[in-house]
């Protein structure tokens, strides 16, 4: 019986990793309320979680329309799809979560020593840290005048959009300043054939650090997108296209191992899922973290085998004429803004598209638009309220 609910949330996770602005918590929460519970729904949520982050990456790499977890991979998968190497990419992607999983469920019991002497350390200077990360981020761009208007208005929009009271309040920020963004700023030319080139060592590095992001990630609260951690290790590290999208994958999966870690040792779930999964089980059981953590582990080998399999056949979503294919992308994220958050989600949609659109126009890094999770949460540490 328990296989059969793992198969259905390995299948869940995998349509909605497919179809952006279908979050997994969305996915959770609907199976919530039809009265799934117990332990056969606590296997459905870990797979849909594991398949879900995995399935994800497929958009945003070769659509460029991201989930908040992946938002920052759109800029370098599209690029290699552009070189045609998003096979490559796919397999980095791969690679780095079977990485990122591993290595983290090695590191999984020390962890759960470390975060609560840990985070009752480091708590008091969160804030500050954010600071400075913000002005080094702003300081390394090309024109910081620029950047840092940008970076402002994403802030502000990302206040007003966690102000607003909507269900899913990132999906039309991020679906407007990347997806949208990217959509009117399309210009057609051909594509190139995607290669199946040979996947080289040079990203693990990478995604072993990733490991280390993803478990900062679930100790600091408001720091928990992978896309910041990546951004915020750039800073002190140099890293390429595939160093990006390895620290994103490894960051992103090593983070859900590490937030069962953080429920278990200092009572704080860092991810919706994990919040649902603790309803279901109790994470400070041993038996249920080590259940908890074998269900992951296979959840996550079995997708990365159902893509690594089907590489070739993804690749060719490379090959769409996006001049055919934009209003069609466009029409899908407006529609479902509207279903999910409304008349405001729509609003947002529009504005964050308005300013998505004028960073490409002015040349401003797309980093930069990271401010509209970074800046609420500064403001929010230092108690201003907008």
């Amino acid at each position: 019986m328990a296989l059969w609910f793992f198969i259905i949330g390995i299948i869940l996770g995998m349509l909605g990793g497919l179809l952006p602005g279908i979050h997994s918590n969305t996915i959770i929460s609907i199976l919530s309320s039809v009265g799934l519970n117990g332990i056969d729904f606590a296997y459905v949520i870990i797979a849909v979680m594991a398949s879900h982050q995995l399935f994800s990456f497929i958009p945003s790499i070769f659509f460029g329309i991201p989930e908040q977890g992946s938002v920052l991979s759109v800029l370098p998968g599209q690029r290699m799809v552009r070189e045609g190497n998003g096979t490559l990419a796919l397999k980095v992607v791969l690679a780095s979560f079977l990485i990122g999983t591993l290595l983290s469920v090695v590191l999984f019991y020390p962890a759960l020593s470390f975060y609560p002497l840990a985070y009752k350390f480091i708590q008091p200077y969160i804030k500050y840290i954010l600071l400075v990360f913000s002005a080094i981020l702003l300081l390394r761009t090309k024109n910081l005048v620029l950047s840092a208007g940008i970076f402002a208005l994403s802030g502000l929009f990302g206040v007003f959009s966690l102000n607003s009271g909507l269900a899913y309040p990132f999906l039309p920020l991020f679906s407007g300043m990347f997806a949208m963004g990217a959509i009117f700023n399309y210009t057609s030319g051909t594509v190139p054939k995607q290669k199946d080139t040979p996947l080289s060592t040079d990203f693990i590095k990478f995604a072993v650090l990733g490991v280390f992001g993803g478990l900062l990630a679930d100790l600091l609260p408001g720091v928990s997108s992978p896309s910041q951690v990546a951004t915020f290790f750039s800073l002190v590290m140099p890293v390429n296209t595939l160093g990006y999208l390895a620290a994103i994958s490894s960051i992103s999966v090593s983070e859900a191992v590490f937030s069962f870690a953080t429920s278990a040792s200092i009572g704080k779930a860092r991810m919706g899922s994990t919040v649902f999964l603790s309803e279901q089980i109790s994470l400070a059981e041993p038996g249920n973290l080590l259940l908890a953590l074998t269900v992951f582990l296979f959840s996550v080998s079995l997708a990365a085998l159902i893509i690594y399999i089907l590489r070739n056949r993804i690749s060719a979503l490379a090959k769409i004429d996006f001049s055919h294919f934009n209003l069609l992308l466009a029409g899908y994220l407006v529609a479902m803004t509207l279903v999910l958050n409304g008349l405001v989600g729509l609003t947002i949609l529009g504005f964050a598209s308005c300013l998505g659109y004028a960073t490409v126009r002015l040349g401003v890094e797309r980093t930069n638009l990271m401010g509209a999770v970074i800046l609420p949460t500064i403001l929010l540490l230092f108690r201003v309220f907008l």
